[in-house]
């Protein structure tokens, strides 16, 4: 079972009777807290994926238009170059 299916399977706040209970099973405490945990690195892991995957486009969106721009004003090079000879 992975990390993200184990920590779907504990309980979340308010679903165990009270946090201050002295007589709370000490394991229930540390599930929530595993699971505020893991909660957060997927949260995380999320981000993460969203920012790199926006910079990977942004680079691949910069070398096409790079590209189609240089090849734009060659032509437009070639074409004034003619003209102003003629």
């Amino acid at each position: 079972m992975s990390w993200v299916q184990a920590a779907a399977l504990v309980p979340g706040p308010g679903e165990e009777g009270d946090v201050f209970d002295e007589e709370a099973d000490e394991s229930l405490l540390v599930q929530r807290e595993w699971r505020s945990h893991m909660q957060r690195r997927v949260k995380e892991g999320y981000r993460d994926g969203i920012e790199a995957g926006k910079a990977v486009t942004l680079q691949q969106g910069f070398n096409q238009g790079y590209k189609e721009g240089a090849e734009v004003i060659l032509n437009y090079g070639q074409l004034r170059g003619t003209l102003r000879d003629w």
